[in-house]
């Protein structure tokens, strides 16, 4: 089991954290080495990537990558956590809200915008997260993160409640996009439902529901490296080259890619390391090295 590795696509239904689901995986595979690429929140079902064995060290190849959603946002209420799991704060009627005023609206939060993560968050302030704050009543100043909306439209308007897709880039918060809409029409909104519906390559037509992964058949959803990782170019490396790079020695690669990052295989597909080149550079360099044999 030790040299294990791959990736599932999970379903994760609502009521779990993240960690709940990662810490079910870890029970059904007998494996320490688990880990998720991009929290989904306990309200929120969907697409969870969860990645295994040595196959934790390229997460960060699949945080960078774009996510979909599709979400309820209900105007006219505001929460303390901006989402359905929190307490209400304010109330408005929304009488005089249309559709056509939030679709105005809405033209301000696409492409690149500045987004003020929520308080009931796991981002870090001087070392402590912000929900740990939150939850003793302390509200402290947040920096606004650059961050950006590939996609924003309205699938329907039943007041009210508006239901949107969303494709973004990582590092979003689609409470956070709740809430600025709300205050945006002057209603104030929070964030009833969300589904995510995609990480990069992996979409939730695919995605295997967790109730599904039992210790005789998780293996049957698991997916090699090489399949896991389309999105980033990959090139077959001979055995002299292997050793080369499990020394830690720099490489020419025959047929190498224009992107700074290519993933090395062997004939069998297995994959070997993540080589990086710079700029004007014909060698590749070892970034991570998974198999040194």
């Amino acid at each position: 089991m030790s040299d294990l590795i791959g990736v599932l696509n999970i379903d994760k239904p609502k009521g779990l954290t993240s960690h709940d689901v990662v810490a079910r995986v870890r029970k059904i595979a007998g494996l320490r080495r688990v880990g998720h690429a991009g929290t989904l929140d306990p309200l929120a079902r969907g697409v969870l990537v969860v990645c295994l064995g040595k196959a934790t060290r390229l997460i960060e190849y699949l945080m960078d990558t774009h996510k979909s959603y599709v979400a309820t946002v209900e105007f006219g209420t505001v929460t303390d956590t901006w989402d359905a799991e929190g307490e209400v704060i304010e109330r408005q009627e929304i009488e005089d809200l249309s559709l056509a005023r939030i679709e105005e609206a809405l033209e301000r939060f696409r492409g690149r915008i500045e987004q003020v993560p929520p308080m009931y968050s796991a981002v870090k302030h001087k070392g402590e997260p912000l929900y740990r704050l939150a939850r003793k009543g302390i509200e402290v100043e947040r920096e606004a993160r650059s961050v950006e909306i590939h996609h924003l439209e309205v699938r329907e308007w039943n007041p009210p409640d508006l239901l949107i897709e969303v494709e973004c880039s990582k590092g979003t918060y689609i409470r956070s996009l709740a809430y600025d809409l709300g205050r945006s029409v002057g209603s104030g909104a929070y964030l009833a439902d969300l589904t995510r519906m995609a990480v990069g390559p992996f979409c939730l037509e695919r995605a295997v529901p967790l109730c599904q992964l039992t210790e005789k058949r998780w293996r049957d959803h698991l997916l090699p490296v090489y399949k896991a990782f389309k999105h980033v170019p990959g090139v077959i490396v001979d055995q002299e080259t292997q050793e080369h790079i499990g020394y830690g020695q720099a490489v020419t690669l025959p047929s190498a890619p224009e992107e700074e990052i290519v993933f090395a295989y062997d004939d069998e597909r297995r994959i070997v390391a993540v080589l990086r080149s710079d700029a004007d550079d014909p060698l590749w360099r070892p970034r991570k090295v998974l198999r040194t044999n």
